[in-house]
């Protein structure tokens, strides 16, 4: 008989908001007998190079991966990049300019913050938050560290989540923007925890623009939120995508190992950019 080959698609890792190093989460893979992983760090590539040199020591297949964040109607949407040249201009161009954008909207939220009794230090953020991605995880994380809330998700229901009081969008892309970018960049895309981001009804619009895929199965779906999306991506003709949007060893129910995506999906990611190469290079063949 043959093992079932796993992959878990959704990874972060101390390079965004998590809290182990890449070369820990590659090795905590190979504990649990996953075949695949992807590091999906938000808005940047910087921990790949130490993932991809575990992975390979211990034969652990790493997708190249990236969690881009864009806004929509006052509301933040995640989207998941697989497989692209991450040397490549146009993702480079996202990070960059997202890198910029985050400093500018934390400036802001932190201005909030204190207006609202707050007293936050942008220097004292910053320091905790190191090399990490600065966004809402962090934030929540150090405001709990300060003691004004008890919990990150505390935070974000009170003060941090969409709309409400201190909510800051990431400037510069839009969802179609960045599902443009991602293509050019040779990769494909999948809206990360549809059912937690609650945009239904944007959907049919994203795959218009481009979008290749769902995350399907996440730790933040339950089983009838998992078969909605399933049969959406199947009315669709979607990939599926799924992950459990790790970000470290501490989190309940959001670790690696709360899911596992079969292997065949993997394959279907990797077929997609086949083909989508294949068209690019064909005499005649329409560009994407």
């Amino acid at each position: 008989m043959i093992a079932n080959k796993w992959a878990d698609l959704h990874l972060h890792s101390t390079c965004s908001d998590g809290t182990e190093r890449p070369a820990d989460i590659i090795r905590r893979a190979a504990e649990l007998k996953f075949t695949c992983v992807s590091l999906t760090d938000h808005d940047t590539v910087a921990g790949l190079a130490e993932a991809s040199e575990e992975a390979e020591r211990l034969g652990v297949e790493l997708i190249p991966g990236i969690e881009i964040s864009a806004h929509i109607n006052e509301k933040s949407v995640h989207i998941l990049g697989y497989l692209m040249d991450i040397q490549s201009e146009q993702l480079q161009r996202i990070i960059s300019s997202n890198q910029s954008g985050r400093m500018t909207r934390m400036i802001r939220m932190v201005a909030k913050l204190n207006e609202l009794g707050y007293k936050v230090d942008l220097d004292e953020l910053l320091n905790f938050v190191g090399q990490g991605t600065i966004g809402r995880s962090l934030l929540a994380k150090f405001l709990v560290k300060k003691g004004f809330f008890k919990h990150p998700e505390e935070v974000f229901a009170s003060i941090l989540g969409d709309g409400k009081a201190v909510y800051e969008p990431v400037p510069k892309f839009s969802p179609e923007e960045v599902l443009s970018l991602i293509h050019m960049a040779g990769g494909v895309s999948s809206l990360a925890h549809p059912g937690f981001t609650g945009i239904d009804y944007l959907i049919p619009e994203l795959v218009e623009a481009g979008l290749d895929g769902l995350e399907v199965y996440s730790s933040q779906h339950d089983p009838a939120v998992t078969e909605k999306y399933k049969r959406m991506a199947e009315e669709m003709d979607l990939l599926v995508t799924g992950g459990s949007d790790s970000h470290g060893p501490i989190g309940g129910w959001r670790k690696i190992g709360a899911v596992r995506l079969d292997y065949g999906h993997v394959e279907r990611l990797k077929d997609r950019v086949n083909r989508r190469g294949a068209l690019k290079l064909a005499p005649g063949g329409n560009a994407i």
